[in-house]
């Protein structure tokens, strides 16, 4: 209880927010360390809504609910079980269902297969990781969540990789990929890349389309992309300023080793003007473009800029210029 703090602007309104707890895992001292995430809307709401459901004398938020009829009344007090988070997660799904059946919505919990679907903890976490996989800048995000170091500890859910969740992380990441590269081929993009490795690119992608069978046609079963994926990867990996068609012998960037122990690119390390693994595709040049018309309004800014921050400012400008207009010309 009390944990969470907000942080606000001027006008009082709230941007961020922060949750001290105690952390076990990967820690040497067994009674925990004092850690503080970092975490968004929803998760305050959620905490706010579990200071509501305990009792004022209950400072664990995770403490059995002794409102709910799925509560172990025979357990001991303190955190509840998973068995009997489980038994809560199906009690919610009951409520949710007859709410809207009195009240004619159509959005309830749906049935598998003629039956009801056994919500399970584990669950979450893979959600969890298709949203950091399929986030701009995902693997960062995941590393400074989970309260790791770098990008190189993000081992694994809340610390360690005895859970698995780095390679439902990787795993999620490929089928983005995979779904990116097949449209890519599809729409003979990877024809009209550039920059000093879009010769490679377009030999990978090509091949990628012989091996895998890909026709042409929209890859919609995630079993069959993983199996491209798995089989075919050709170490593609599209991001907002540079595609990188990775080579671990001329990165720029620090590899990193996947869940695999295959060597992988680290895109919050990319120095796409100089490294020789870039390809350009069209959205990579449009948002260099942005970024250097961006950095034309800083410097007409007013009053003028410190000295040093201007020079740097007006060379990073220039950086990406001439990048672009080299590579443009190439093209034409």
């Amino acid at each position: 209880r009390d944990c969470l703090t907000a942080i606000r602007d001027a006008d009082g309104i709230a941007y961020r927010w922060k949750v001290r707890g105690v952390a076990f895992k990967g820690e040497a001292d067994p009674a925990g360390v004092a850690a503080t995430w970092i975490v968004g809307p929803a998760a305050a709401r959620a905490t706010a809504v579990l200071e509501r459901l305990q009792p004022p004398d209950e400072h664990l938020l995770f403490a059995d609910l002794r409102s709910s009829t799925a509560t172990d009344k025979t357990s001991s007090a303190g955190a509840q079980s998973t068995k009997t988070t489980g038994a809560q997660l199906a009690e919610f799904v009951d409520w949710v269902n007859t709410y809207c059946i009195e009240r004619s919505r159509n959005d309830g919990v749906p049935l598998v297969n003629q039956q009801h679907w056994v919500l399970s903890t584990r669950q979450f976490r893979r959600t969890l990781a298709w949203f950091i996989a399929r986030r701009p800048g995902g693997s960062i995000a995941g590393a400074i969540q989970y309260r790791h170091l770098s990008i190189q500890m993000f081992e694994g859910y809340a610390g360690t990789s005895d859970s698995g969740f780095r390679a439902e992380v990787e795993a999620e990441q490929a089928l983005a990929r995979g779904e990116h590269l097949l449209t890519m081929i599809d729409t003979h993009e990877h024809t009209t890349l550039r920059g000093p490795s879009a010769h490679e690119a377009h030999r990978r992608l090509a091949d990628l389309g012989d091996r895998s069978g890909f026709d042409g046609l929209v890859v919609t079963d995630p079993h069959r992309l993983k199996r491209i994926m798995r089989q075919h990867d050709p170490a593609i990996y599209p991001g907002t300023f540079a595609t990188c068609v990775f080579n671990p012998d001329k990165a720029l960037c620090h590899p990193r080793s996947g869940s695999r122990g295959t060597p992988m690119p680290v895109l919050g390390d990319c120095r796409p003007l100089e490294c020789g693994n870039v390809a350009l595709s069209e959205d990579n040049v449009a948002a260099l473009t942005t970024e250097a018309d961006l950095l034309v309004q800083e410097l007409a800014h007013r009053p003028d800029l410190p000295p040093l921050l201007a020079h740097r400012l007006r060379d990073r400008h220039d950086q990406i210029s001439t990048f672009l207009r080299r590579h443009t010309e190439e093209q034409q």
